[in-house]
């Protein structure tokens, strides 16, 4: 998520109130390793921070994994990114910087993509976070929380589940993002790496860690589902792999030992880039990602 779009959140909720030890695997030398993605890939909220505008972070699965296999890391992931700024268009950052598409940085010696996209596309997070804030913002105040929700969600661009033309388009942008990887790095390992899930299967929800009503649970699940159904379609057609990490659905952001946070209210918090986090990996779920990528990657 952008920067500007968590400070829209924190506008309306203020507006609205008012009324593993790692042992890193033998690796060829010059082993070069790319990671292409958004903000599920970028770590945002998760010390230590690398980069401001991107809200990418140190600890985040592709550091981790280049430090497992030994490789050499170009890590040019960025929340708020999209398909399309992973592949021809220049994303424009809330520190004023412009990113060039994620793609240049893929060259004839890259062994390793990982890819990590599509959420933006649809709205994935945005969604959770803007209908996430009239609940907190107003519990005991259905009315009022109807609005709030709708203000924060219209504030963060979310529609409430997007149509089926937009799930396609984004199997096809991934369909794309592979090929072109593929011509610019023939020897390159190409991996999908799904999103962990927020919600489990049933779209479980906790007032205190995921403020969604059942409906609006209901939907992001299904957003959700629809994102992985075009990753491995895309890899499928592609003939690379479409990686979910086993167990993921235990660590949901409800569960006991979750790998994905749940929604941190700005108004609590005082902390932007705590809510930027918000329904994004967290620490442990960056690790799990990273350790089951490092047992499956044979990069050439």
């Amino acid at each position: 998520m952008k920067l500007s779009h968590i400070a829209a959140v924190a506008a309306v909720a203020a507006l609205v109130s008012a009324t593993a030890e790692i042992n890193p695997a033998q690796a060829m030398p010059g082993q070069k390793y790319v990671a292409l993605g958004s903000s599920y890939a970028a770590g945002p909220g998760i010390d230590p921070e690398t980069d401001a505008g991107c809200m990418r972070s140190a600890s985040n699965y592709p550091q981790l994994l280049a430090h497992r296999i030994g490789a050499d890391l170009v890590d040019v992931t960025c929340s708020g990114a999209t398909t399309a700024d992973v592949l021809h268009q220049s994303q424009r950052l809330t520190n004023g910087r412009t990113m060039p598409p994620q793609i240049d940085a893929v060259t004839g010696d890259t062994t390793l993509v990982t890819i990590t996209i599509g959420g933006n596309d649809l709205g994935l997070i945005a969604g959770m976070l803007g209908h996430s804030c009239g609940p907190v913002i107003a519990p005991t105040r259905p009315v009022v929380a109807k609005v709030a929700a709708q203000v924060c969600a219209a504030a963060l661009g979310a529609a409430d589940e997007p149509e089926s033309a937009d799930i396609a388009a984004v199997g096809d942008a991934l369909t794309r993002i592979v090929e072109t990887v593929r011509s610019r790095a023939p020897r390159a390992e190409i991996v999908l790496v799904e999103y962990l899930p927020a919600l489990d299967a049933q779209a479980t929800t906790c007032p205190d860690i995921v403020p969604l009503t059942g409906a609006d649970a209901i939907s992001a699940r299904h957003t959700y589902d629809n994102l992985i159904a075009a990753t491995r379609a895309a890899a499928e057609s592609t003939g690379v792999r479409s990686v979910h990490v086993p167990d993921a659905g235990q660590h949901t952001a409800c569960s006991p030992d979750p790998w994905v946070s749940g929604f941190s209210n700005p108004l609590h918090t005082g902390d932007l880039s705590a809510t930027a986090g918000s329904y994004h990996p967290n620490s442990a779920g960056m690790q799990a990602v990273a350790g089951h990528l490092a047992e499956i990657v044979n990069p050439r």
